[in-house]
């Protein structure tokens, strides 16, 4: 009598996620990255944010520490505008070249839309930022945060 192969599990159905899920998938999905890709990336660092903190974040150019300055604030009304009246959606992840890499996801992303961004944003993104020649040349991503607080005094 021929053994059947067993499936692998499911690592979520349905779109409802919880930080369980995420987890379980995110490891799923790194160790693809890491084992089989090779990507080499720096440590990640996963927020969920609502669609007003993305508004925000755009506004203030993504960045997580940031200056105070008035247009940041004529720039989260006008992109709150165009996204209440639905001329234009928002983006379902934002990632920032820093070390640790910092991955914003909406918390209204289905789960399946989580494991996307999961493996383009804090892996795919995460690893160009890390290899690319010009950002490593320009940036130092392990600085990176230190001098947006730095910035923030002045």
């Amino acid at each position: 009598m021929a053994r059947q192969a067993s499936k692998p599990a499911l690592l979520f159905s349905g779109s409802d996620w919880d930080f369980k899920t995420l987890s379980r998938a995110y490891d799923a999905i790194e160790a693809i990255a890491l084992e089989e890709l090779h990507l080499d990336i720096y440590p990640v660092q996963m927020e969920i944010i609502s669609s007003q903190q993305m508004l925000d974040a755009y506004s203030s150019i993504g960045m997580p520490l940031m200056y105070r300055h008035w247009s940041f604030g004529k720039h989260f009304l006008h992109h709150d505008l165009l996204y209440r009246k639905g001329g234009r959606g928002l983006a379902y992840e934002l990632v920032i070249n820093s070390n640790p890499c910092i991955v914003y996801l909406m918390e209204e992303n289905t789960m399946a839309l989580q494991a996307l961004v999961t493996a383009h944003a804090a892996l795919g993104h995460n690893h160009f930022f890390k290899n690319n020649h010009l950002f490593r040349q320009w940036t130092d991503a392990g600085a990176i945060l230190s001098y947006l607080d730095f910035a923030k005094g002045y």
